[in-house]
Order: structure tokens, then C-alpha cells, then sequence
């Protein structure tokens, strides 16, 4: 007991860095996996290790040392939460185009802060063992209860039977006319009468645009859902996903089950049935990034580099770097990594078509969705703010800036497409959700209920190029998925039904807890 009592000193040392790297995992257990957070608790434990013990050779005092370590750790990790809830309070524009974001006010505050108390503890002529134990106990209390919340979840998580539809078509025959076929999603995009009466803006040059070119454009298309994760895997599955709550109930611990909907979909094996190169667009949301089981994965650079380390260019791995101290360098590298990925795959579709294969290409472009990195000329966003869900009524112009911006960037991308395409391919142009600035952030979601903020989110672009020009089974308020039903129905001879157009509300709560909000969106 003594030789443990000893080295009590270095027990929060793996406490306190594995306390916020199990909350966050927790927050979002049903998008991660447990690798996720095995790199950065190795990594925080052996620094907070290493730290403690330079630290207690240094003051001569261990207590003091590990009250430090407490110290910065509590910093590090809470820096990125307190930064972010200050974005729209400390956000000063200057004249001459300076601007004084929340980073350049609050880090030197805290900076000096820790200096401060640093200075404060090692002139105290305490000797912190009792806070010590206190920490110690309390740490222990909260991680046991993480630690055991997370292995509550995970074996939910995984005693999920994943449900793959079987395919109903029949032995699929080679068809004569076998365009290639371009499915491009525009994320969060409006329809043209929501960007007019809610962000007063006119958009007709674009879908005149799309017009000229020989596009179907429906004016009333709404989504299905209201969330990329249950639009996509319902418009490549052609059905809606009345399924998931009852297999799973309406909050299970993952939506592992309509993400793996998504890349394991029915239009994807239809297609390699009839002899299509699959090809995918990596984009930063996990069920169209690297994970799409494509033939071919398309993603320019994959990592972003933070004082000198590789990171993962993904969602989960800049959601949780913005929670802690690195968020100041995280946001302008990340930016440009951002940005890097959304125009890499602008830049590389128009050379597609220049592949001999049949090919399906699946093109996932999380623009005009936030992150909002672009502003209407593509130039970088001052100060960019790095939340997937950063919604509401006062982010509408940065969301209409980076729509303008990929407006104006994706016509001469398919313009291109059909140019370098030996045979006119079939284009899909597509939003899977409207934006959401009505519902604001996640947690507003049902405070901001109501008509204008289901429209919003519902209302569409819908837009869809057929090289023979036979729309006659579209229709103005046609929803995605119908979308590939008349795909095979008009190019492979198909007889597949049409379905109810329907949209089901859900927020973030409850993820499969579909309300059926036809009637109020129609």
C-alpha cells in the first residue's frame, strides 16, 4: 500500500487527459469506433507522464508537479469549448479588414491565466496532498462511470444486426445503352423559391443554366429526411427506412445501421450487376468518405498536418481537436484542407469521363453545408468556424456566399462532363437536405420547431440530365427516392413502382423517431 501510496501522485496523470477523450467519445459513440480514441489517450497519458515526471524533479515537489500537469490538462482540454461558445460575442471587425476573432482576444487571456496560477502554486507554501486525493477520488468516480457507460453502449452497438435489403431484381442482362451515370450531391443546397423568400436571393441564372444544358429541373422536390445520414441511404435504396426503428428502436446507440445503408446500397449493387465501375469521391462525412465500398476512391490529400503530425482529414478527428488547445491552429489548416478536398474533386470530375469503363460516380460535395470555408469568389472565410451543424439565422449570408461559390463552380463542371464524355452520360444533381438556419444548432432543433423551419430544411435542388431527354416520369415535386427507380425504369427496362412522396421529421435526440411531416412541407 505504501509503494502504491507513492506513486498516487501520477494517477491523475492518466485520469485527467482520459476524462474528456471518453466524454466526447460518449457524445458520439454512434458515429465513431473505439480506434478512434486509442491514439490520442496513448498519446495524452505518455505526455501527461512524461510532464509530471520532469515537472516533480524540476519543483522538487510532486504534488505540485501533478497539480500543474492538472492545470494545463484542464486548459488543453477545455480551451476548444469555451473558445467556440465565445464566437459570437468576441468577434471585433476592426478597420482595414482586421478582424479579431475569439482566438487572438481569449488565448492570450488564458495564457497569462496559467502563468498566473502556474506562478501561484509553486510560491504557495502548500502542500496540495489533500487536493490531491480529492482529484484523485473524484477522477476515479467519473471515469469508472464513463468507462462503464461506454461499454454499456458499445455492447448495444454491437449486438445491432445490420439488416441488408436483398436485391428484388432478377439476373440483370448487359444493356445496349449504358451511359455513364454521375450521382453529384450538393450538401444542405435550397430550392430556388426557399433561397428567394427566406435568403432573398435569386438564383434563376444557375437553373436557367442547368436548363439550357438539357436538365430536368423539378421546382418543388423536397428530401425524404431531413439528415444525410437517412437521405442518402434512402434515395440508393430507393425506398424510405420504416425498417430502422423497428429493428432498433427509435434511439439506438448507432446509426451505424443507416450509415452502412449508405455504402452497401441497393443502386450501387444493381449497377456492378450490370457491369459499372464503381467510383467514389471521398468527402468528410463517414459514410461517403473512404469507407464507400467503390471500385475506385478519389480523395486528394487524406491527412492535415498540426505541429508536424499527420491527422485524419475527417469529421471526428477536427470535431474533437476544435474541443481542446490546438483549436487555434486546427482552424486555418484545416481550412485550407477543407477547401483543399472540395475543389480536388471539382477539379477532378470533368476528367472522368476520359476513363473507357462504364462507370458510376459518386460525388458527395459538402458545399453549400458548413463548415463555411468559401466566400462567393472561393477565396478562405476569416476566422472560419468549424461546426457541422453551426446553423442559424445569423450564419444565412456565409451559407449564401458559399452557395454563390459552388453555384458558380459546378456548371462548368458538368458542362465539362457532358463535353468530355464520348456518349452523354445521365447527371444527378442533387441536395440530400435543405439548410437548416430556421432550426439553428443541434440543441435548438426543438425550440425552433415549427412550418419555415421543416421547409427550409425540406426544400431541395432537384435537377437530373437524361442523354435521351425522357422526363415524362418526373414531376415538379418529385422527392430522391423515386430518383434511381426511374433511372432503371427509363435506361434498363426496369418496371420498378413509384412511391409516396414523403418527408419525416427527426432531430438529433432521437434519430430514428420518424414524424411523418408531409402535409406540412407539401
Amino acid at each position: 500500500m505504501k509503494k502504491l501510496k507513492k506513486f498516487s501522485f501520477l494517477l491523475p496523470s492518466v485520469f485527467m487527459p482520459t476524462f474528456p477523450i471518453l466524454s466526447f467519445y460518449l457524445r458520439n459513440i454512434s458515429e465513431l469506433s473505439l480506434r478512434f480514441i486509442v491514439k490520442p489517450l496513448i498519446t495524452s497519458i505518455t505526455l501527461s507522464f512524461i510532464g509530471t515526471l520532469f515537472l516533480s524533479l524540476l519543483t522538487k515537489n510532486k504534488n505540485k508537479a501533478t497539480l500543474l500537469v492538472i492545470l494545463f490538462n484542464l486548459i488543453f482540454f477545455s480551451y476548444g469549448h469555451l473558445s467556440n461558445s465565445l464566437n459570437d460575442i468576441l468577434f471585433i471587425k476592426l478597420p482595414r479588414g482586421i478582424i479579431l476573432g475569439p482566438d487572438k482576444i481569449f488565448l492570450p487571456t488564458i495564457t497569462l491565466l496559467l502563468i498566473f496560477l502556474i506562478l501561484k502554486i509553486l510560491k504557495s507554501p502548500k502542500d496540495f496532498g489533500q487536493t490531491i486525493s480529492f482529484i484523485n477520488v473524484s477522477l476515479l468516480v467519473i471515469v469508472s462511470y464513463l468507462t462503464f457507460s461506454i461499454i454499456k453502449k458499445e455492447y448495444q452497438k454491437n449486438n445491432i444486426l445490420i439488416f441488408f435489403p436483398q436485391s428484388s431484381s432478377k439476373t440483370l442482362q448487359e444493356q445496349k445503352i449504358t451511359p455513364d451515370i454521375y450521382y453529384i450531391i450538393l450538401d444542405g443546397y435550397a430550392r430556388q423559391d426557399i433561397l428567394k423568400n427566406i435568403y432573398h436571393y435569386d438564383n434563376s441564372w444557375f437553373i436557367e443554366g442547368l436548363r439550357k444544358m438539357g436538365f430536368y429541373v423539378a421546382n418543388q422536390a423536397r428530401s425524404n429526411y431531413l439528415h444525410t445520414y437517412l437521405s442518402l441511404p434512402s434515395t440508393l435504396n430507393m425506398r424510405y427506412l420504416d425498417d430502422l426503428p423497428q429493428k432498433y428502436g427509435e434511439n439506438p446507440p448507432s446509426d451505424s445501421a443507416a450509415r452502412q445503408l449508405t455504402s452497401n446500397n441497393e443502386a450501387t449493387k444493381k449497377l456492378k450487376n450490370y457491369g459499372y465501375t464503381i467510383i467514389n469521391f471521398a468527402s468528410i462525412w463517414e459514410g461517403t468518405n473512404e469507407s464507400y465500398l467503390a471500385d475506385i476512391t478519389y480523395k486528394g490529400e487524406s491527412y492535415f498536418k498540426i505541429l508536424g503530425k499527420n491527422i485524419a482529414l475527417d469529421e471526428a478527428s477536427i470535431t474533437f481537436l476544435q474541443t481542446t488547445l490546438l483549436s487555434p491552429f486546427v482552424k486555418e489548416v484545416w481550412a485550407d484542407a477543407l477547401r483543399s478536398r472540395i475543389l480536388y474533386t471539382l477539379q477532378k470530375l470533368p476528367t472522368i469521363p476520359f476513363k473507357k469503363e462504364k462507370k458510376f460516380i459518386i460525388a458527395h460535395i459538402v458545399a453549400p453545408h458548413p463548415p463555411y470555408v468559401f466566400d462567393t469568389e472561393g477565396n478562405p472565410v476569416p476566422e472560419a468556424e468549424f461546426e457541422f451543424a453551426d446553423e442559424g439565422i445569423d450564419k444565412r449570408k456565409k451559407y449564401l456566399d458559399q452557395l454563390i461559390f459552388i453555384s458558380k463552380q459546378i456548371l462548368p463542371v458538368i458542362q465539362n462532363i457532358i463535353k468530355n464524355s464520348p456518349s452523354p452520360p445521365i447527371i444527378i444533381l442533387q441536395a440530400d437536405h435543405g439548410p437548416g438556419s430556421t432550426f439553428g444548432k443541434r440543441e435548438e432543433w426543438k425550440k425552433n420547431y415549427s412550418p419555415t423551419a421543416l421547409k427550409e430544411r425540406s426544400g431541395i435542388l432537384y435537377a437530373v440530365y437524361f442523354p435521351n431527354k425522357n422526363y415524362s416520369q418526373f414531376y415538379e415535386s418529385i422527392s430522391p427516392v423515386n430518383t434511381f427507380r426511374i433511372l432503371f425504369n427509363v435506361f434498363f427496362n426496369e418496371n420498378l413502382e413509384l412511391l409516396p412522396d414523403k418527408t419525416f421529421y427527426t432531430d438529433y435526440e432521437r434519430i430514428y423517431d420518424f414524424k411523418d411531416v408531409t402535409d406540412v412541407v407539401r
